[in-house]
């Protein structure tokens, strides 16, 4: 858990500073134990120091006095008081320095020394000295003249120096001569202490800066690992990868947070994909109705394209015809009296106009019910190869008329071909191809009809002539009402140019197909092919339609 090993990292940091703490505060109370020993080593030698001067300056005013030079009491009592003084502050600080040293002894093991037990005998003895002194000097007269002053003087001398038995000047001047020299011993101690102290402190630093950078870099090394794949998911989450998943090892807090945030993009995809699944069936529904709209908006276009070309059609092949009809009568009502086979030979050509419209108006009116979906068939079995002779046999009369012999092929072996289709309708598109072919032949030429069958259960009439042939630039336009190519208008003036159309019509109300091949100057093949009947076809008038 990085949580633990957070907290483990604090606690050693903490631990760390508490025994650099406990460190220094052992060392600060050495080095203040050593302080305290120079200190009272110094004031001990200083009080030391003032005793022996003051007591110097009493065996001066002791002298004085025996020799009655000008002692003055005041001067007595004034450095009495001062020795009462440097006594009484060397007995606390020979005490106080017997109480460190015990307390050192307890803490460290060491021996009081000697020297500090005799300054606090030293210390007690000299009040004692003191007092015998002060009693001595107040008793003190100036010597009679022949008195035995060496006698006076050392008894004098000895209450300087005596006390309970004991030379106090020379364990004054020994506890000097002591604290003189243990005065630069605890100075040195000291600053003994004060750089171990430093050095402690130093070095217990250098260990928690170390401590801390190594705890930093592995904590910082175990968190920028999980913190970089969050990083790099909230990065994925927010460029749109709704399939990126943040990497789970560490088995820490961190792998939980990646667990929230793989739910939260798992979630956040799932919505997505919902949306976009909306998204779609919304688009695929406006696309289909669109498609819907555009189809119908095109099946309109086209309605209104035809209602318009029918018109067009129906205003240009009705006017020639029409204005030939009205041409020849007004020929007829201008002239004077004619002899009547004028009028007959005028008679029919009107004749000849009118039955020009009627089949101009017939044939409109055939393409105008297969543009509306209205061509009705009447089918029913009937031999193809008959209908196919009797075909011939019309459109040879028509060759003969243009010197183009029209042939009927030898029928295929294998019994008649039975087709069921309207025999009238299916007749008027042979006699359109038959037409085409005997116009559109030189004179001497030969049209040649027949049939087979063919593949998937069809049969298939062959209508081939040797005529003038169609560019192939213009085959695809064959088929289209009202174009002639540019061979055939130089061929014939005439012609309206429909004919092709309706025998597509025709053919693809049987559910056949109607195909040209054609080379310019070598001739034109028409192939109609229409399903062959079953046997079991046998359907009425009413149900073929």
């Amino acid at each position: 858990m990085y949580r633990a090993r957070l907290s483990l990292a604090f606690a050693a940091l903490v631990a760390l500073v508490c025994i650099q703490a406990a460190f220094v505060y052992w060392g600060t109370l050495r080095v203040n134990d050593y302080t305290q020993h120079s200190r009272l080593a110094s004031d001990i030698l200083s009080e030391l120091l003032d005793l022996s001067a003051n007591k110097q300056r009493l065996r001066v005013w002791a002298t004085q006095r025996l020799m009655n030079a000008n002692a003055v009491p005041e001067v007595r009592q004034r450095l009495l008081e001062r020795m009462h003084a440097s006594a009484a502050v060397l007995a606390e600080l020979s005490r106080r320095d017997l109480v460190l040293w015990t307390e050192l002894s307890h803490r460290d093991g060491t021996a009081v020394p000697q020297e500090v037990k005799q300054l606090v005998t030293m210390t007690e003895l000299l009040e004692d000295n003191i007092l015998a002194v002060e009693s001595r000097l107040s008793q003190l007269r100036p010597l009679e003249p022949g008195a035995d002053f060496p006698a006076v003087w050392d008894e004098l001398n000895a209450t300087f120096d005596m006390a309970r038995g004991l030379d106090l000047r020379e364990l004054i001047n020994g506890a000097i001569e002591r604290q003189r020299s243990v005065v630069p011993v605890a100075r040195a101690a000291t600053e003994r202490g004060l750089d171990v102290l430093r050095q402690q402190a130093i070095t217990m630093a250098i260990v928690t800066l170390a401590v801390g950078a190594v705890l930093a870099l592995h904590l910082n090394r175990r968190l920028q690992r999980p913190l970089d794949r969050l990083l790099a998911g909230t990065r994925a989450l927010q460029a749109g990868e709704l399939g990126h998943r943040v990497a789970t090892e560490s088995k820490d807090e961190f792998d939980r947070v990646a667990q929230h945030f793989n739910a939260m993009a798992a979630e956040l995809q799932q919505h997505r994909a919902h949306a976009d699944a909306a998204r779609r069936e919304l688009e695929d529904a406006v696309e289909a109705r669109t498609h819907e709209l555009s189809v119908a908006h095109d099946t309109l276009q086209r309605v209104d394209q035809r209602r318009r070309q029918l018109f067009a059609d129906l205003g240009h092949e009705l006017r020639t015809p029409a204005t030939a009809i009205r041409g020849e009568a007004e020929i007829a009502m201008r002239g004077g009296d004619r002899p009547a086979q004028d009028y007959r030979q005028t008679l029919e050509r009107i004749v000849g106009g009118v039955d020009q419209l009627t089949k101009v108006i017939h044939d409109l009116l055939l393409i105008a019910k297969t543009e509306a979906d209205q061509l009705v068939m009447h089918p029913s079995p009937i031999d193809l190869q008959a209908l196919v002779a009797d075909a011939a046999e019309q459109a040879a009369a028509l060759g003969g008329m243009h010197g183009v012999a029209v042939q009927s092929l030898p029928a295929s072996p294998g019994g008649p071909l039975v087709v069921n289709a309207d025999a009238d309708r299916l007749r008027q598109a042979l006699m359109i191809a038959l037409d085409n072919a005997v116009r559109y032949s030189q004179r001497g030429g030969t049209v040649r009809i027949g049939c087979q069958p063919g593949p998937n259960d069809e049969a298939q009439v062959l209508v081939s002539d040797e005529g003038i042939g169609i560019a192939p630039e213009e085959l695809p336009e064959v088929f289209q009402r009202f174009v002639r190519g540019q061979r055939a208008r130089a061929h014939r003036a005439d012609g309206t140019g429909i004919g092709l159309s309706i025998a597509q019509s025709i053919v693809q109300a049987h559910h056949g197909r109607i195909e040209i091949d054609s080379q310019p100057g070598v001739g034109t093949t028409v192939l109609i092919a229409v399903p062959l009947a079953r046997s079991t076809d046998n359907l009425s008038p009413e149900e073929a339609a």
